[in-house]
């Protein structure tokens, strides 16, 4: 028997929009690229010396009316994180060039993830933050921060199974035709009572 692992297919919807989006910031300069991340407050614990975009997830709200669609309804945050500039602070207008580099990118419709519905994906604030409440020095970075909804819908994705092999080694599986290699089939090593249908999904 085939089991469906929801949350593993969830999260690899997610990981896979956040690379989409990654590969797209990091190709729309045409030189010096920012370096992207998922956001995470230790990157203040050492020096920022050039551009940082952070990806941080807000909310992901899940329908989960059907077994065979995942969908859901996202809001997530971009943040410009410049260094000090020790010669002038009017070089922090460059967030400002930057910001609309990262709306072409997170905007374009013309992205090749058929996981998310393109003509969704809008901007719906951004504002310059202060830090007054973080544990770093609130004066040590400039960061414009640029929030986004958009829905993402499950449409080719390769599912991932659960296999209760009854017995069959890694290598009769491979011969049944199961690629093992993938990722996308994990192998469970408990016996399943009576006949197993390789060819059946639940």
């Amino acid at each position: 028997m085939l089991y469906i692992c929801r949350k593993i297919i969830q999260h690899m919807i997610l990981k896979g929009f956040y690379n989409e989006k990654k590969n797209a910031i990091e190709t729309g300069f045409p030189s010096d690229a920012p370096a992207v991340h998922l956001y995470s407050d230790a990157i203040f614990k050492t020096s920022i010396e050039t551009p940082i975009v952070m990806f941080k997830y807000d909310v992901v709200n899940w329908e989960t009316s059907s077994e065979k669609n995942y969908k859901a309804d996202v809001s997530f945050c971009l943040y410009i994180v410049l260094p000090v500039d020790t010669i002038s602070s009017t070089s922090y207008a460059n967030a400002f060039d930057i910001a609309h580099r990262i709306d072409k990118a997170v905007l374009s419709n013309t992205n090749t993830n058929t996981l998310l519905d393109n003509y969704s994906t809008f901007k719906i604030r951004e504002k310059q933050c202060t830090n007054e409440h973080t544990y770093w020095n609130k004066n040590d970075y400039f960061i414009w921060e640029i929030t986004y909804k958009t829905t993402l819908i499950e449409n080719i994705l390769k599912k991932k199974y659960i296999l209760f092999n009854n017995g069959l080694s890694n290598e009769e599986l491979e011969e049944l035709g199961y690629d093992l290699a993938t990722g996308i089939i994990e192998i469970n090593p408990n016996q399943v009572e009576g006949s197993v249908d390789l060819n059946s999904n639940i």
